[in-house]
Parts: structure tokens; sequence; C-alpha cells
């Protein structure tokens, strides 16, 4: 039985997820049963303190890491701006599709030489190709952080697997609670943080349940979200077949209307009840440039009476704006 049931078409996968039954019954008793400071001495701290370490581990496990590797932070932000500021003063180089926190944690880390590469890639072409270069040069090659954000619940994001140094997780983007993240460190790769503050032990253990149930669900998900995500770009393309449509992941598809723009068109659709976004999330709060695409992000819950309903109602909204 669906136990997320909107009664509006929610398509915005990509900027947040509903945290799952099986996460917040997880969570439950870490709240004000057991909800002990993990650092204290006496015995009841101790033991959600061993809570808090048993969740890293399993993390770790996931990711084929050691448990000193997962550095808890508030979310993917923090991770991705720990990772930007811990590495050794000099030149960020960020790929044009980084999340905006990557872009302005780089602003004013200055330098002639490039000590950091900045991702999104779920291939390990760019890791080993830095791996190697890193060979040739005794080691003394930039290092590679991988934002995994969102893509963690469909690929495998192992650090051996994507040949990084780095690599951020975000629990919000995995149907587990909002405020908990990861930085993920290679063994031996040492950072310049700032002091951490006390563990949010509920936070902590919510996210270790939605990493394992996505890792659990992973190929599954993958595979029919991209069946959904082909479905809707026929439909659409069926009834607009000029339209500009690129796919990326399994279940994100980005679409660019001529002589619309995008804040307009995602508010007809929300209007419409279709919900939508037009860029990243955390830049809502800025106007986006008119060739921005709008964002179609599928999820956990979305069916193809969804799909199907969402694209007629894009057709008819875009036909009607373009007369």
């Amino acid at each position: 039985m669906q136990w997320f049931t909107p009664k509006r078409i929610f398509l915005d996968y990509a900027s947040a997820t509903p945290v799952l039954p099986e996460v917040r019954q997880a969570m439950e008793k870490y709240w004000s049963e057991d909800f002990y400071n993990p650092f204290a001495i006496y015995k009841e701290g101790v033991e959600v303190g061993k809570i808090v370490e048993a969740c890293r581990a399993k993390i770790a496990q996931f990711l084929g890491v050691s448990s000193a590797s997962i550095i808890f932070t508030s979310g993917g932000t923090e991770a991705n701006v720990l990772a930007i500021r811990g590495v050794k003063p000099g030149k960020i180089v960020a790929e044009e599709d980084c999340h905006p926190s990557v872009i302005e944690a780089a602003k004013g880390v200055g330098g002639s030489k490039v000590t950091l590469f900045s991702s999104v890639t779920t291939d390990n072409k760019l890791g080993r190709r830095i791996r190697e270069e890193r060979k040739k040069n005794n080691s003394d090659y930039p290092l590679l952080h991988i934002d995994a954000s969102q893509t963690a619940q469909y690929f495998n994001v192992g650090l051996e697997t994507l040949s990084c140094d780095l690599l951020t997780l975000d629990s919000a983007k995995l149907y587990g609670p909002k405020g908990i993240g990861a930085l993920v460190v290679k063994r031996g790769l040492k950072l310049n943080l700032p002091p951490l503050g006390t563990p949010p032990v509920p936070l902590i253990v919510g996210f270790s349940k939605a990493f394992e149930i996505a890792m659990r669900d992973r190929e599954v998900e993958h595979k029919r979200l991209t069946l959904l995500s082909n479905q809707f770009v026929k439909n659409i393309q069926h009834s607009i077949p000029e339209i500009n449509i690129t796919q990326s992941l399994p279940n994100i598809i980005n679409i660019f209307v001529p002589g619309i723009l995008p804040e307009l068109l995602v508010l007809a659709l929300d209007r419409a009840g279709v919900l939508v976004s037009a860029g990243p999330a955390c830049n809502s709060n800025k106007p986006e440039p008119p060739d921005t695409p709008v964002r179609f992000s599928l999820g956990r819950f979305t069916d193809i009476r969804e799909v199907e309903k969402a694209a007629e109602i894009f057709c008819s909204i875009v036909t009607n704006m373009l007369k």
C-alpha cells in the first residue's frame, strides 16, 4: 500500500524527498526515549554513542571505507563546503553541473595551482585519469571531489568505484531526514576542518536507515524510473516534437521551451497541480536566466498515471502559452 499519496503530482524529488516510514520508525525512540548526548560518559550516553558509531560503520561498509572516513554534516551543502575549504589553498575547478554551494565555497579560494576538481560524475573516468596523472607527478596532482547527493540512490558511489578522494552525501535526497549528510574522506587524506558539534543522533539513525534502503533498492529503482522517464519524454515529444529535452540520471528530465520564462512555466504547472522546479531549489530566491530548463524529477512514489497526466498537463500549458 502506498502511504505517500499527495493530491497533486509531485515531480521535484531532486529538491526534496519524503521520509520513509521505516526511517521514521528507526528514528523515533532517539527523540524522547534514548535522547542522551553521545559524548556523555555515563552508561546511557555511552550506549547512544555506540549507536552513532554503528550507523557510521554501516554507511562506511556500503562505501567500502573505514568508519573514520565518515564525517557527519548538516547536509550536502555543508559537506560540499567542507570539501572545498578543507583542502590546501589553491585553484578549485568545478564542473558546470556542480551544486551552487561548490561554486560559492570556491570563491575567494585563490592560487595558480589547481588543488581540487569537483564533479557530479557517476563514472570513474575522471577519477582514474586523475589518479594516473598523480602517479606520474609523484602524487602532486589535484584531488577529486564528487557530489553524489543526487546519484547515491541510483549508482554505486563507493570511493574506489569512482576513484575519488572526497564524496558528498545528503540524507534529504535519500528519503531520510533533512539536516544530515556526510563528507566521506579517503583514508590518509588530511583536511583543515572546523570543530564539529554534538552528533544529532535521531538524524544520523534516520540517515543510516535511508542509505541502507537506497542501497537495497538501487537497481530496481534505477530500472523503474528509467522506464517512466522515457515514457514521459516520449509523450511530450509526440505532442510537441520541436521541444528541447535532455535527460540525466534515471529520473531527471530538463525541458527548455524557447519563448517561455522558466518561472512562469513552473507557476503555470503549479496552478495545474504539477510541482516542478527551475534550477536548484537552494537558488529559488534568485531569478533564473531565461534559458534555464524546467526540471522534472521523478521518485520512489511516481507512477505511470502521474507521468502520463503530468505530460498531458505540460503539453496543454505550453501549447496555450505559445499561442
